[in-house]
């Protein structure tokens, strides 16, 4: 009972981990965002398709280790709505290999072409 006990109590502890705990990684505003960045919207497809973002690669959480390989080399900074996003976006892309820089955050109402001018 006992190991039950201790087994589910350190399952939700990484769970908890895993979501809420912030990343240690540099957290980017939109003027320090340059060209040669290649930013991950980890936004659900409803709030990140409403903008024209030719520049951004738009993949949400739950697809990033299906569609890992559409995302091109280079550092990469992710774009989410709120924390959790984040921090679960790039703890997900660190595990996959790449070189993540930073993270955005972006109101989840806001278009990606109005918040970041890329050129």
């Amino acid at each position: 009972m006992l190991l039950i006990s201790l087994l589910i109590f350190s399952v939700l502890s990484y769970m908890m981990y895993y979501r809420y705990f912030p990343v240690r990684i540099k957290q980017w505003t939109s003027p320090e965002v340059s060209s040669r960045h290649v930013i991950v919207d980890v936004r659900d497809y409803q709030d990140s398709s409403r903008g024209n973002c030719p520049n951004i690669v738009a993949i949400p959480c739950g697809y990033i280790k299906r569609h890992s390989h559409d995302i091109p080399d280079g550092p990469i900074l992710v774009m989410g709505s709120n924390p959790i996003e984040c921090n679960v976006g790039v703890r997900q892309l660190i595990r996959h290999g790449f070189n993540v820089e930073g993270y955005l955050m972006i109101e989840s109402d806001k278009k990606c072409n109005e918040y970041l001018s890329l050129g």
